[in-house]
């Protein structure tokens, strides 16, 4: 089922983990797709696959989404490529697993920018548009950590907390236009990133507070985005949704 057909969606951070297979997954039921990533060539990569194997179309834009030069030179590219916006997924971001006195104020900092900054920017880019048109699909990445806390990194935390009430506050802002604005928060899913900024041991310990019988994969982000991004979930606004395996209850 084409549930995406005629829909047109941007996708940061999609040159790899959950942007690049939610890529695949939107791809694959119709959506037209503008994807970001920082990594030009990587990203490039997944256009490349998809308009040579799929019944879609897709351009690939290289932009730092935590810089505001950037985030509007994206938003210029993708409407002189569609005329109109239907979903964001603000994927895009970075881990870091480290103690509180070995995160500097500049680690801080840069943390803070990639995983919230470039949400609201992305968001402060394209709202405008979806309130025009009265219809949008928003969906942000915060994490498990914005929720229970981990022992994984205060700053990784409170930026993923940042994403809670982005997404609650923007949410309750754009309703009455006809927006859905919604998170998810995965647990510990194994991806290159997370795999670049976690030790295995750190790795070993999330993964055994997961009580379902096997990790979290891509695949289910991907289905997720799917069902937040369709009209199926068109009286779902304001929510975080929790994806872990039931870590919850670990």
């Amino acid at each position: 089922m084409s549930k995406l057909k005629g829909k047109t969606a941007v996708i940061t951070g999609a040159g790899s983990g959950f942007g690049k297979k939610t890529a695949y997954t939107f791809a694959k039921k119709g959506a037209k797709l503008i994807l970001v990533d920082i990594d030009y060539v990587s990203v490039k990569e997944v256009s490349e696959e998809i308009n040579n194997n799929m019944d879609t179309e897709s351009i690939a834009i290289k932009a730092d989404v935590s810089n505001k030069d950037d985030v509007m030179n994206m938003k210029k590219e993708t409407f002189n490529y569609i005329d109109k916006l239907d979903i964001l997924i603000n994927n895009a971001g970075k881990a870091r697993s480290a103690r509180i006195q070995d995160i500097s104020l500049e680690d801080w900092h840069d943390l803070i920018e990639v995983n919230l900054t470039s949400q609201y920017l992305c968001c402060k880019a394209f709202i405008d548009h979806m309130i025009e048109r009265k219809y949008g699909k928003i969906v942000n990445v915060a994490s498990i950590c914005a929720v229970t806390g981990r022992t994984v990194g205060v700053d990784y935390s409170a930026s993923k907390s940042g994403v809670v009430g982005l997404t609650r506050t923007l949410a309750a802002q754009v309703a009455p236009k006809g927006i859905n604005v919604n998170a998810i928060a995965p647990g510990p899913i194994i991806t290159p990133l997370f795999e670049e900024n976690f030790t295995q041991e750190v790795i070993n310990k999330l993964q055994n507070t997961i009580p379902y019988k096997r990790g979290g994969t891509t695949e289910d982000i991907a289905n997720l985005m799917l069902f937040l991004a369709s009209d199926e979930s068109g009286w779902i606004t304001g929510e975080v949704i929790s994806i872990n395996g039931g870590a919850f209850m670990g």
